[in-house]
């Protein structure tokens, strides 16, 4: 839910990707699964347990299952992770329920908004494209194509220039203490997807994030009044 302190209004969104517009989590763990079963590894993995590491990236994917690599290993598995990944792209990865309405209403307003994420591009992009509704998407911006990730604002920081938005009239929406940090960093509001990868240690409590959302509709009642 939003706080109760006075915020400028909202007059564009930015979006995190995983675990906040889309939900990536079977794809990404039945990749994991395939990567293990390819180096021998036993395993019961199931998507409910492993949802919660999907927004700390590839490499705390692969270290969940394969202890302590070296870091020449653990790079090899990380290439060999997304390889996987990307051959089942959108197999079973859907918006999340709420989402095509709070986009909707979005555009219904002309509220311009865009997504901006630290997955590659060569992944990104085919995700989107191949989603009907995130075609009205102003802007894709990806970690590898202005050279660091979030929690650096510079990806935010990208969209909102390219877009031509107001960096303190800007929400950007993530499920990550790294998308709330990027948030602040960049001068804008910052709000939590609480039906994204969370993990039960994360204190989100503490991230210091202006609004925390159950459900996509609270967004738009904040958005609107």
């Amino acid at each position: 839910m939003p706080e109760s302190q006075q915020r400028p209004e909202i007059n564009s969104v930015l979006f995190d990707l995983d675990g906040t517009l889309m939900d990536t989590a079977v794809d990404m763990i039945h990749a994991l699964m395939h990567l293990a079963d390819n180096h021998g590894i036993e395993h019961q993995l199931n998507v409910a347990d492993y949802r919660q590491y999907i927004s700390k990236g590839a490499v705390a994917l692969v270290k969940s299952v394969f202890a302590d690599p070296s870091a020449e290993l653990l790079e090899q598995l990380r290439l060999e992770y997304l390889d996987i990944y990307q051959q089942q792209l959108n197999t079973h990865s859907q918006l999340f329920d709420g989402i095509p309405d709070l986009l909707l209403h979005l555009d219904q307003r002309s509220i311009p908004w865009g997504i901006v994420t630290n997955k590659p591009s060569w992944l990104a992009k085919p995700i989107v494209e191949n989603t009907t509704e995130l075609n009205a998407s102003r802007i894709l911006v990806c970690a590898d194509q202005v050279g660091i990730a979030k929690p650096h604002p510079k990806p935010l920081l990208h969209a909102a220039e390219a877009m031509q938005i107001v960096h303190t009239e800007t929400l950007y929406l993530g499920d990550a203490k790294s998308d709330i940090d990027a948030a602040h960093a960049a001068g804008m509001q910052s709000g939590i997807a609480l039906w994204g990868y969370l993990a039960p240690e994360d204190k989100v409590e503490e991230w210091l994030a202006h609004f925390r959302f159950s459900s996509s509709k609270e967004i738009i009642t904040t958005i609107t009044g």
